[in-house]
C-alpha cells in the first residue's frame, strides 16, 4: 500500500508540475484538459484516501485475514494506467513545446539580428539623408547665385545695348563729319591755300582721335560700377558688418560672395567684392546744381594753375557723398573719402560730426556746406572731372560758331538778336540745337570746347541731327573757329 500511495504522489507531482510548466510556457494544451486532469486527480486523492481509512479499520495481522478489494484494486491500477499515458502524452507535449520554444528563440534572435541590421542601415540612411540634404541646399545657394549673376548679366547687357546705341550715334555723327568733309573737298577749287589745306587735315585728325577715344557713357560706366561689384580694401578697425550696413548689402551676401567662412576675421588689405543690384541707382550726386552755382571748373585756369575739381556755391546745403564708404581723414571742414573701386572723393568746406573711420552711406549727409564746396573726385590716383557725374552722354556733336548776323535780319528787325525762346542769348552761353534730339531748356556740357555749362535756347533750320552752335556774337571769332567735334553731355534734370 506504502508503495502504491508513493507511486500515487509521484503521479501527482509530475502532473502538478507539467501543468505548472505548460501555464508557464503558454503552452497549446487546451484548457479543457487541464480542468479533467484536475478532476481525475482529486478523484485519485479521495480513493487513496478511502482505501488508506480502510487499512486502518481492518489492520489485519496476517497476510491471510487481509481482504483486499479487487475491484477496487483493478480500478486504482487502470487510472494509473491511464495516468502513465496522460504522463507520456504531457511529455510528448513538453518536447514539442520545447522544440517550438527552440524555434522561436531562433526566430527571435534573427528577428533581433535583422532589428539591428535595421538600424544601422537606418543610421547609414539618416546620414546619407543629411549629405543629400546638405547637397540640396549647396545646389540652392548655387541656383541663387546663378540667379544673382543673371540678373547682373542682363544688367550688363542692357548697358551694353546702351553702349551700342550710342556708338552708332558715333558712328552716325563721323559720317556726316566724313560726309562734310567730303562736300568741302568736293567744293575746294583746284587752287587751294595752305591754310585750308591745315584746316583740313586738323579736323580729320580731330575726328581719328574721337573714333580712338570713347568717352565713357554714364556715371556708373565712369565709377566702374556695371561689373556688379563695387571692390573694398579692409582697413584696420574695419568689421564685416560696418561695410555691410555702409553699402547697404547683407553679411551673408558678401561671406558667400568671398568665400568667407568667419565673418569675424578679416585681415588689413583683403579685397572685398561688395554686390551693386542697381548700378545706376547707386550713384548720388553732392547736391543739385544750376549753372550759376558752378564757380570754378575742372581743368579751368585758376590763381595761375589749373583747377583740380569744380567749385560750386551751396552755402547752408546739405553735401552728400557719391557712394558709401569710409571717412580717411578730416583735416579742418575737408573730408576724405574711400569709396571703393580706387575712388576716393575730397569734399571741402563742409561743417561735420564725423570722425575719422566712420563708415557713410549715400542716405545720409556728410554735413553742410559752409560757403563754397570745393569737389575732388580721383580714380585710380588721376583727377577725373566731377562734373560727369551730373551728366548724361549723348554722342559727338558738330560744333559751329554763329552770330546775331547769321540769319539775314536786319538790326531793325523786332526778333533781332532774340533767340528761340524769347530771350537775347549770352555768348559761350546760349547755344542754338535740334530740339528732336536736345530738348530745349537742356543744360549742355562739353569738356573739350570750353569751361562752362551751355544751356540750349535758341534753333536754327541748318542745326539738324548731331549739331550745335554756339553763339559767339563775334563774326571774326565765328569765322575762325570753323567746324569742330566734340562729345557733349547734358546734366540730368533730376540734378539740377
Amino acid at each position: 500500500m506504502a508503495r502504491t500511495k508513493r507511486k500515487v504522489r509521484r503521479i501527482l507531482n509530475l502532473i502538478i508540475i507539467s501543468m505548472l510548466v505548460s501555464f508557464s510556457l503558454s503552452s497549446c494544451i487546451p484548457l479543457g484538459s487541464v480542468l479533467e486532469l484536475s478532476m481525475e486527480v482529486e478523484d485519485l486523492k479521495d480513493r487513496v484516501d478511502y482505501i488508506e481509512k480502510r487499512a486502518e479499520i481492518v489492520k489485519p495481522t496476517t497476510i491471510t485475514e487481509v481482504k483486499i478489494d479487487s475491484k477496487a484494486l483493478e480500478e486504482t491500477n487502470q487510472k494509473l494506467l491511464e495516468l502513465d499515458n496522460r504522463v507520456f502524452q504531457i511529455d510528448s507535449k513538453l518536447s514539442q513545446l520545447d522544440s517550438k520554444s527552440s524555434q522561436l528563440d531562433n526566430k527571435l534572435s534573427q528577428t533581433i539580428s535583422i532589428v539591428n541590421d535595421f538600424q544601422k542601415d537606418s543610421e547609414s540612411n539618416k546620414s546619407k539623408i543629411n549629405t543629400l540634404s546638405n547637397s540640396i541646399a549647396d545646389i540652392s545657394k548655387k541656383i541663387s547665385t546663378l540667379e544673382k549673376n543673371d540678373v547682373t548679366l542682363q544688367n550688363k547687357l542692357t548697358t551694353m545695348e546702351t553702349q551700342l546705341k550710342q556708338f552708332d550715334v558715333i558712328r552716325r555723327d563721323l559720317d556726316l563729319l566724313s560726309a562734310q568733309i567730303r562736300n568741302v573737298q568736293a567744293s575746294i577749287p583746284t587752287t587751294i591755300s595752305q591754310s585750308d589745306i591745315d584746316f583740313l587735315k586738323q579736323l580729320q585728325q580731330q575726328i581719328s582721335d574721337l573714333k580712338s577715344i570713347v568717352q565713357s557713357m554714364d556715371p556708373s560706366t565712369f565709377l566702374k560700377l556695371d561689373q556688379g561689384y563695387i571692390y573694398y580694401i579692409v582697413k584696420s578697425g574695419d568689421t564685416l558688418s560696418a561695410i555691410a550696413s555702409a553699402y547697404k548689402t547683407t553679411i551673408s551676401k558678401v561671406t558667400e560672395i568671398n568665400g568667407i567662412k568667419d565673418p569675424s576675421k578679416l585681415s588689413i588689405g583683403q579685397v572685398l567684392k561688395i554686390p551693386v543690384e542697381d548700378p545706376k541707382n547707386f550713384v548720388r550726386v553732392p547736391l543739385k546744381i544750376e549753372p550759376s552755382d558752378v564757380v570754378a571748373y575742372h581743368g579751368q585756369e585758376k590763381n595761375g594753375s589749373k583747377n583740380i575739381g569744380m567749385d560750386i556755391y551751396a552755402r547752408g546745403k546739405d553735401i552728400y557723398p557719391i557712394l558709401p564708404g569710409k571717412v580717411i581723414s578730416i583735416e579742418g571742414n575737408k573730408i576724405t573719402i574711400d569709396h571703393g573701386n580706387m575712388i576716393m572723393a575730397v569734399y571741402d568746406g563742409i561743417s561735420t560730426t564725423l570722425k575719422s573711420g566712420n563708415f557713410i552711406s549715400t542716405d545720409k549727409p556728410l554735413g553742410q556746406c559752409l560757403d563754397v564746396l570745393h569737389f575732388e573726385l580721383y580714380i585710380e590716383g588721376e583727377p577725373r572731372d566731377p562734373i560727369r557725374l551730373f551728366t548724361e552722354y549723348k554722342g559727338v556733336f558738330t560744333v559751329t560758331f554763329y552770330t546775331e548776323w547769321d540769319d539775314g535780319k536786319v538790326p531793325i528787325h523786332p526778333t533781332f538778336r532774340i533767340a528761340r525762346n524769347g530771350r537775347v542769348p549770352e555768348k559761350f552761353k546760349s547755344i542754338a540745337v535740334d530740339p528732336t534730339v536736345i530738348p530745349v531748356g537742356s543744360l549742355v556740357y562739353m569738356p573739350t570746347l570750353y569751361n562752362t555749362i551751355f544751356v540750349a535756347e535758341d534753333t536754327g533750320s541748318a542745326i539738324k541731327g548731331n549739331r550745335i552752335d554756339v553763339y559767339v556774337s563775334d563774326v571774326a571769332y565765328a569765322l575762325s573757329k570753323g567746324i569742330t567735334p566734340h562729345p557733349v553731355y547734358i546734366i540730368n534734370a533730376d540734378k539740377r
